[in-house]
């Protein structure tokens, strides 16, 4: 007995000890997508302040490349010390359903905090005569099939959330998958595609420009930053729920203690003025959760869309 307290004393001494020395170099965020997104804008809001409470410089790196698996995969092989870090997004729940991956999620990551969150809006072009999401559900109805949605890509949450519109609503739309959320926007802006269901930050000017008409948002309670848009849930669709979010991971293997002081630090640099002011420019409202909810969303992230991607018969390609 008295060996195993000493073994348990001596671990929870190291692992304190870590957490204290932590960081001892500079701190890299991997964020698996091009500069100038939200998940770009968001990294560096969080890495400038962090870098302060620190003492040690938090960069951001952009390794973008197949949907985030690549800049992802470089972080699963990072040594689990804290200094390699992924700042992502939660498309990476949804990869595994149509890329075949040298990396999995849930093995190979440990959750450190959910970021942000920030609602996936249905849109439609200007001239699409409907003015809300139960005139559009009756346009779409009454002309079965001949209405497309665009989404940044097969597989992905805006896809998916299409998808789920589309089941509960009982109505047929074309998908029309995009290689990233710019180019979808593009062409719901330029009517080359009538309904987009896409992320908020970027459709945000050409609502207010009055290019295209923002319906709905798709998660259960109204969002604070735009609380005048109504939801899916609200229009009938009853308990329609799902949403983006960026968020901290680290490798596998990371001391816990260097988790918990992550996360600490990066609840109170959500805290700011300034930082909630920058993120809300972007649409994007801060979270700030503790490893094991965000664990919990990631988790039910995985289930569902991955019942959904069976239903639709995806595959890994």
């Amino acid at each position: 007995m008295k060996r195993l307290l000493a073994a348990v004393s001596l671990a929870l001494v190291c692992g304190l000890a870590q957490a204290q020395a932590w960081p001892s170099k500079t701190v890299r965020f991997i964020v698996p997508y091009p500069p100038g997104g939200s998940t770009d804008v968001a990294a560096r809001s969080v890495a400038e302040k962090l870098t302060q409470a620190l003492g040690q410089q938090v960069l951001v790196e952009n390794r973008a490349g197949a949907v985030g698996a690549i800049g992802t995969y470089e972080v699963s092989r990072a040594a689990p010390d804290g200094h390699t870090l992924l700042f992502s997004a939660d498309p990476i729940t949804t990869l595994h359903l149509t890329q075949r991956l040298q990396w999995d999620l849930q093995r190979d990551f440990a959750p450190v905090t959910q970021v942000t969150i920030q609602p996936i809006a249905v849109a439609v072009h200007a001239s699409v005569p409907a003015n809300s999401i139960q005139e559009l559900i009756a346009l779409v109805k009454a002309n079965p099939g001949k209405y497309a949605f665009a989404h940044s890509g097969t597989g992905s949450g805006q896809h998916m959330s299409g998808e789920l519109l589309k089941k509960m609503a009982g109505i047929d739309m074309v998908h029309v998958p995009y290689k990233g959320g710019g180019p979808a926007v593009q062409d719901l802006v330029g009517g080359q595609v009538p309904v987009g269901v896409l992320g908020s930050t970027p459709l945000i000017p050409h609502v207010k420009a009055g290019r295209i008409k923002l319906l709905a948002f798709t998660t259960r309670e109204r969002f604070a930053i735009m609380p005048e848009v109504p939801t899916l849930h609200e229009a009938g669709l009853t308990g329609f729920d799902t949403s983006q979010w960026l968020g901290i991971l680290t490798p596998a293997g990371t001391s816990a203690d260097i988790i918990e002081r992550l996360y600490i630090e990066t609840k109170k640099v959500l805290g700011l003025a300034d930082v909630k002011e920058r993120l809300a420019r972007a649409a994007l409202a801060p979270v700030g959760s503790s490893p094991k909810e965000f664990e919990a969303v990631i988790r039910a992230d995985l289930e569902r869309w991955g019942r959904l991607a069976a239903e639709l018969g995806l595959k890994p390609q």
